[in-house]
C-alpha cells in the first residue's frame, strides 16, 4: 500500500486514505462479520498500518499518534474560562453535523488555535505546521450522538482537542477511543480543561455515544502537517 502510494496525485493518495480509513471504520464497527476473524485482523493490519505510511511528516515518533495527553501549557486558566463561555454563547447556532453538533468562526477559539504558545508548543514537538484557521466548538449533547471510526482529511492533520464540559447522570459516559496500528484500543474520558493532541488524519479514533443526560462540549483546532518536517 505504501508503495502504491509513492505514484499518487495528492488527490489519488487522498482517496486511498479514505478507503483504508472506511475499511479499518468498518472492522471496527463489526460490519465484516462474513468473513473469518483471522482475515478480519489482518485486514485491520493492513489498513491501519498503511495510514500513517501514506502520510508525510513526524508520525513515526508517535506510534499511538498521541503527542501529547493532560493539562496543556498553551492554554491558560483565562483563556479555557473564555473558551468555555463562548461555546455556550455559540450553541445556539451550531449545525448538525453527521451525529453531533458543530459551531465554527468563534473569535476567541480563532484566536486561541493562532496564539504564539500553541505555535511553539507544536513547533518544539511536531515541527512546523499550517493553521487552517478553523476552530470548531463541538457538541455531544442529545442521546446516541457520536462519530463512528474514521480519520481526518489532510487538513485536519493535527488535531488539538480540548474537553469543555462533560455532564453525565452517572453510570455509562461517552468516551473518545483511539485505535493505533496493532496495539490495543486507548480509552479517553477527557476531564474539563484537559487536551489531547494526536494525528487525526493516520490514526482511527472515534466517539461513542451518549446517553441519557449526557452532554458534551468540547473546542477542536485543526492543523496540517507540512511536508519535510521530521
Amino acid at each position: 500500500m505504501s508503495q502504491l502510494s509513492t505514484g499518487l496525485t495528492a488527490a489519488e493518495r487522498e482517496n486511498l486514505k479514505f478507503l483504508l480509513s472506511m475499511a479499518a471504520g468498518g472492522i471496527i464497527s463489526g460490519h465484516a462479520q462474513g468473513i473469518s476473524k483471522e482475515l478480519r485482523d489482518k485486514a485491520l493490519g493492513v489498513s491501519q498500518q498503511s495510514l500513517p505510511k501514506l502520510l508525510a511528516g513526524p508520525r513515526e515518533k508517535y506510534p499511538t499518534g498521541i503527542v501529547f495527553h493532560g493539562r496543556a501549557p498553551f492554554l491558560s486558566d483565562e483563556q479555557l474560562t473564555t473558551l468555555d463561555q463562548e461555546s455556550r454563547e455559540c450553541r445556539s447556532r451550531a449545525e448538525r453535523f453527521m451525529d453531533h453538533y458543530v459551531a465554527s468562526g468563534a473569535p476567541a477559539a480563532r484566536e486561541a488555535s493562532l496564539s504564539e504558545p500553541v505555535r511553539a508548543f507544536l513547533g518544539e514537538t511536531v515541527g512546523a505546521v499550517a493553521p487552517t484557521r478553523r476552530a470548531n466548538y463541538l457538541y455531544y449533547d442529545e442521546p446516541g450522538l457520536g462519530i463512528d471510526p474514521h480519520v481526518d482529511k489532510d487538513e485536519f492533520s493535527l488535531n488539538i482537542l480540548t474537553m469543555l464540559e462533560h455532564r453525565s447522570g452517572g453510570g455509562q459516559r461517552s468516551e473518545l477511543i483511539l485505535h493505533p496500528p496493532g496495539q490495543d484500543a486507548i480509552h479517553f474520558h477527557l476531564q474539563p480543561g484537559e487536551s489531547l493532541v494526536f494525528f487525526a488524519d493516520s490514526v482511527t479514533h472515534q466517539r461513542t455515544r451518549t446517553v441519557a443526560d449526557e452532554s458534551i462540549r468540547l473546542v477542536s483546532f485543526g492543523y496540517r502537517t507540512l511536508e519535510g518536517n521530521s
